[in-house]
């Protein structure tokens, strides 16, 4: 049973590696990790982010890859002064990625998406006592759907892909490691 089990494995593993080219009408997904960095005044706001995704591409041409992303974040809580923020999001994004190898073998290329994010931000206080006021702790949770750019750059080699982009979006800015294994469909 160990054997048949390590010849499955090493067929769907010799299979997507060799199928891991780009090209017209090729099709793959994935699923993956991804560590998001927040930036500017969203920084001081919540701590890392971590988060999976699933993902779908499909070759337009030998450069150009079309890609879809469903995910969710969630970003660790940070407190300043006594008041502890923390958030967490639904990620819907779309976009494209180019090849900037001179083959159309997987390697280097530059990508832009666009995306939703379905935010849940939640923020606590803590009681206050000054004497004769007394103010009780309180729980604020907002949501909203933010649209956010991410350009970024990134590297796929076999079937694993590597990216680094920036998520722009006004104060809400991230800066995201994602690491995805890539299998053909």
């Amino acid at each position: 049973m160990k054997k048949l089990m390590f010849v499955l494995i090493a067929i769907v593993l010799v299979a997507s590696i060799s199928s891991a080219q780009w090209g017209q009408g090729k099709m793959s997904w994935g699923a993956g990790a991804e560590v998001a960095l927040p930036m500017s005044d969203w920084g001081d706001a919540v701590g890392m982010g971590l988060g999976g995704f699933g993902l779908f591409q499909y070759g337009v041409t030998p450069e150009i890859l079309l890609t879809g992303q469903v995910g969710y974040t969630m970003w660790m809580e940070k407190e300043f002064h006594d008041v502890k923020s923390s958030a967490s999001a639904m990620t819907f994004i779309v976009g494209g990625k180019y090849n900037l190898s001179a083959q159309v073998t997987p390697g280097f290329y530059g990508l832009l998406q666009i995306g939703i994010y379905s935010l849940t931000h939640t923020v606590e206080t803590p009681a206050y006592n000054y004497g004769w006021i007394i103010i009780p702790a309180s729980s604020y949770e907002s949501t909203s759907s933010e649209t956010v750019l991410l350009p970024g750059v990134g590297y796929q080699f076999d079937s694993f892909d590597i990216s680094v982009k920036y998520t722009l979006k006004g104060n809400f800015n991230n800066l995201c490691l994602n690491i995805a294994y890539v299998m053909p469909l």
